[in-house]
């Protein structure tokens, strides 16, 4: 509730346009009133409910993988020698194109044409999301390594329904159906918008794709000594999905596409703030 008005109102157009809103909160208040489905939890729990979702969308196979594959660290290839000083970093090649230094694109995707260690984003390839590899040559030579998102699904094996279940006090039932719902809707409703974009590998799309599902978090989730985790559960839950920063996955209307510009970073001392124009213009 401490969205206030902004959240009232968006919800209230929401609902008159037929969208589905279900409330995951210890108690139907607020918002919650007016939710087409009331889940109740035990508070604090909320981070064992996210992992069971992302558990039950991996394991149906219902994860964007398109959106995984090109947007995020998914399919980067983590080191995974104990007795390398980068044990658990992901993979750089040192002769790689670095392209920007304050985001690297030197990072190793496992190509699954080829079945070989390519540079992430490498036009003509696509990373291998699961298995395990050993990098075939190179001072690299011989190190264990799999993608990020193989680790995530180990990970996540044994966070089920029904462990999650004795922790929430939600039925293993709902949780399986939720995920279940979530995962259809993200999938087989995708809004399509003719908009010409160029994505930050310099890739040209003629449209906009979204994912229509979309959360909304506050304090409930975070204001707990496990909240960091629970939120970042939620992200991944909301990148699996594919609905960060498209048009669904917003709670109020956003401009797409977003401008990025290269390397942007916010003044942080009163000489960087300058005018477009000298004041003698004006």
């Amino acid at each position: 509730d401490h969205h206030s008005n902004p959240m009232k109102a968006a919800l209230a157009k929401f609902k008159r346009q037929g969208g589905r809103f279900v409330t995951i909160s210890p108690v139907r208040t607020g918002y919650s009133a007016i939710a087409d489905e009331w889940v109740p939890i035990k508070p604090g729990t909320d981070g064992a409910l996210l992992l069971a979702l992302v558990h039950e969308i991996i394991a149906l196979g219902l994860y964007d993988r398109e959106f995984l594959a090109r947007y995020t660290n998914a399919g980067q290839l983590v080191n995974l020698d104990p007795d390398s000083d980068e044990f658990g970093l992901m993979m750089r090649n040192p002769e790689g194109d670095i392209v920007n230094p304050l985001r690297p694109h030197n990072f190793y995707w496992w190509d699954r044409h080829t079945g070989q260690p390519v540079g992430d984003h490498a036009e003509g390839t696509d990373p291998s999301l699961l298995g395990r590899y050993t990098m075939p040559d190179g001072p690299q030579q011989g190190t264990p390594v799999a993608p990020s998102f193989q680790l995530l699904e180990e990970r996540v094996r044994d966070y089920t329904p029904e462990w999650a279940a004795g922790i929430t006090g939600i039925p293993a039932a709902t949780i399986r159906r939720l995920a279940h719902e979530m995962g259809i809707t993200a999938r087989d409703q995708k809004i399509e918008l003719p908009i010409a974009w160029t994505d930050c590998w310099g890739k040209k799309h003629d449209t906009v794709t979204g994912n229509p599902v979309a959360f909304h978090a506050m304090r409930g989730l975070a204001a707990h000594s496990n909240g960091f985790q629970t939120v970042r559960t939620l992200a991944i839950l909301m990148s699996l999905l594919g609905t960060i920063d498209r048009p669904g996955g917003f709670r109020h209307k956003a401009p797409f596409p977003r401008a990025i510009p290269p390397s942007a970073k916010p003044p942080n001392h009163p000489g960087a703030v300058k005018p477009n124009t000298p004041l003698g213009g004006l």
